[in-house]
């Protein structure tokens, strides 16, 4: 019998990961940072409990929803939790609204303790495979996998930039082909200070299904300031990336990936140097006049020599693309390379390759992405010199928020009611 046939049809259409309890639950949970220590030291005491969520909410107040303004009552605890019966969750009554307190040493659904998995956690986000992950640090696959998929629940914009006036006015975008269930898919990409801001799968790289794909983007980032508008959007060359931005965001001024029109030129003249080093000079160039005048000039030595075929036509769209490149002078502090994005989607390549590219369905596949995409957000920066970071991670660089030194416990905090205020 062909083995192909035996295997379990999994269906690739998209089934909503933000529907059902656990994603409500989710939203219903306020994170507060607490040791061990501390949970041990007030947590049964109502009145330190009050005192400690009145110290949060001056310090912190992105943690909690906006209601608490108004007041809010302790509710008494919850049940014990099975898999960890020592720790039992908060309730806590705003407005009309019950939530649930949690202390940030607790991972979501109870499957272990932030020290107890920061290490392994780490190297799931570096593209470790998974089958080495068990094998130093136990559980199962399925185990590391659910851990990556809860984390996608949250909202990454939200959980990312915590105040919507470190939303960025630049933006850089371009999809990932992926191997997902024996066929191409696309992860649609947002990235913008070194952080991923949007991820999501689609089947199709026409515009509506990339506007569907970026649109989870635009979602999240109007939810945390509804009037959000981002300045522009670096894009390579595909008109359907373009489309779906100034579909979701219209206004928003799309600019021509320079690096990409490099590339195509080095693919077909590799050898020559002085080519590329001409090339180069114009991209460097300071400001409009400088850019018309550097590819005139480039333009004019260019047509004085003899090229290959395929050189020739693939220089000739810089000049012919000229006016779209021009526009990154109009536009300061955009990005006038694709860099932003192709670094992050650098290490999603090696994620593809350790677990041989995406095995479920889209919304199982997606949110698991998106937990990833998390995680990359809060690890900490690599140590390569002695020289002490300003930052502790991308996400902390972006928003200038850090709760804690443990890094997935920051995560955690800035993840208090999936990334939401208005929950």
């Amino acid at each position: 019998m062909d083995s192909q046939k035996q295997r379990r049809p999994v269906q690739r259409k998209r089934v909503s990961s933000n529907d059902g309890n656990r994603a409500r639950n989710g939203e219903r949970q306020i994170c507060l940072p607490l040791s061990k220590q501390q949970y041990d030291d007030i947590w049964d005491d109502s009145a330190k409990v009050r005192i400690w969520i009145d110290q949060m909410r001056k310090q912190s107040p992105e943690l909690f929803p906006e209601q608490i303004a108004n007041g809010y009552h302790l509710k008494g605890k919850a049940k014990p939790s099975i898999k960890m019966p020592e720790i039992q969750l908060r309730q806590i009554e705003i407005g009309k609204q019950r939530y649930y307190l949690r202390p940030s040493f607790v991972m979501p659904a109870f499957s272990g303790t932030t020290d107890e998995l920061e290490a392994p956690m780490e190297l799931l986000a570096h593209g470790v495979p998974l089958w080495l992950v068990v094998k130093v640090f136990g559980h199962n696959e399925m185990f590391w996998l659910r851990q990556m998929q809860r984390l996608g629940r949250n909202s990454i914009v939200g959980t990312t930039v915590r105040e919507s006036e470190s939303l960025p006015n630049h933006l850089a975008a371009d999809e990932h082909h992926a191997h997902w269930r024996g066929e191409k898919g696309y992860i649609a990409t947002t990235a913008s200070e070194g952080c991923l801001l949007g991820v999501a799968l689609t089947d199709q790289a026409n515009d509506k299904s990339l506007t569907e794909a970026y649109g989870v983007f635009q979602k999240e980032a109007t939810e945390l300031a509804p009037s959000y508008k981002p300045v522009t959007v670096n894009t390579d060359g595909w008109f359907s990336t373009q489309n779906a931005f100034q579909a979701l965001f219209p206004g928003i001024v799309t600019i021509l990936c320079f690096l990409h029109g490099f590339l195509k030129v080095r693919e077909r003249g590799r050898s020559e140097h002085e080519l590329h080093e001409r090339i180069w000079e114009i991209y460097h160039s300071t400001n409009i006049r400088m850019f018309d005048r550097r590819m005139k000039a480039f333009r004019k030595w260019f047509e004085s020599h003899q090229w290959s075929k395929s050189v020739s036509e693939m220089t000739a769209k810089l000049w012919k693309r000229a006016g779209q490149y021009r526009q990154s002078f109009k536009h300061e502090g955009c990005y006038r390379t694709s860099n932003q994005v192709d670094r992050l989607m650098n290490r999603m390549t090696r994620l593809m390759y350790s677990g041989r590219g995406l095995h479920g369905n889209q919304a199982a596949s997606e949110s698991r992405l998106r937990g990833w995409a998390l995680m990359v957000n809060f690890m900490p920066f690599a140590h390569r010199s002695n020289v002490e970071r300003e930052f502790a991670c991308p996400a902390h660089q972006l928003s200038g928020k850090c709760y804690s030194d443990n890094w997935l416990e920051n995560l955690l905090l800035s993840a208090s009611m999936n990334g939401k205020r208005r929950a």
